[in-house]
């Protein structure tokens, strides 16, 4: 009687011990992965892809680029009152900002999926160097008054230029010869949650906080009015990852 209590109790535990396990006994050690995916973040938007590369089972070091947008909080869209095919402008921005970020951290597994249709949560880490990109902002300027009789293409200047005299904005592009470089650094802590019905692949959501930090005032805004450029960034983000393991 005892034997078959325990022979019935080892068919009754054997298909939940393999339910719970048969994502694990079939998996592979992977030894790279590459992934790439859009960021929101909380004064812009952007772009990023890594390379990570297994130190351990639960850690792989990452290397990778980020391209970002970065705002000031106080942009404001304006539009000119007169004229409804106007193009709507930022008054007072005399650069855009767009952020590159070349970045080295870890990403360290904190649980693992289990099933497949398990969520795998990792922390992430990363440093690099801020390299900021700072574009002129081009505007085009009514002239003599209103109604205009001619309407140019100018570099906006806030000595000059007022809200009369702004048609609207100029191309993105405009301004992009003149463009100089700021050079500063960036950090970012987040958690990774990885979710995905196939064992090699990435589908991932990360959310976390980031910093720049420069060395002098990054000048975006014309500083009038109160209003105030920023020497250091801080941030939170999210991020769409998608990519694939590899098992060399």
């Amino acid at each position: 009687m005892r034997a078959f209590l325990i022979m019935l109790s080892s068919a009754l535990l054997l298909p939940v011990a393999a339910q719970q396990t048969i994502f694990d006994e079939t998996r592979i050690i992977y030894k790279k992965e590459l992934h790439g995916g859009a960021i929101i973040h909380g004064d812009g938007w952007g772009l990023n892809f890594f390379h990570g590369k297994h130190r351990t089972a639960k850690s792989r070091r990452m290397l990778g680029i980020e391209i970002v947008s970065m705002k000031h909080p106080k942009e404001i869209k304006s539009f000119n009152p007169y004229y409804e095919d106007a193009r709507g402008y930022f008054y007072g921005k005399v650069n855009t900002l767009m952020l590159i970020r070349p970045t080295w951290g870890m990403k360290k597994q904190i649980t693992d999926k289990i099933r497949k249709s398990g969520v795998e949560l990792n922390y992430v880490w990363g440093i690099g160097p801020s390299i900021g990109f700072l574009k002129p902002v081009y505007l085009q300027i009514g002239k003599p008054g209103i109604p205009y009789e001619v309407i140019v293409v100018e570099r906006y200047e806030p000595e000059t230029h007022f809200p009369d005299d702004i048609f609207g904005r100029a191309s993105w592009f405009k301004g992009v010869g003149e463009a100089n470089f700021v050079f500063g650094a960036f950090g970012r802590f987040g958690f990774n949650f990885e979710h995905s019905g196939s064992a090699n692949g990435i589908k991932a959501i990360e959310v976390g906080a980031t910093v720049d930090a420069f060395p002098q005032k990054v000048p975006i805004m014309a500083e009038i009015s109160g209003v105030e450029n920023k020497q250091f960034f801080f941030g939170f983000y999210l991020t769409v990852q998608f990519g694939k393991k590899f098992v060399r």
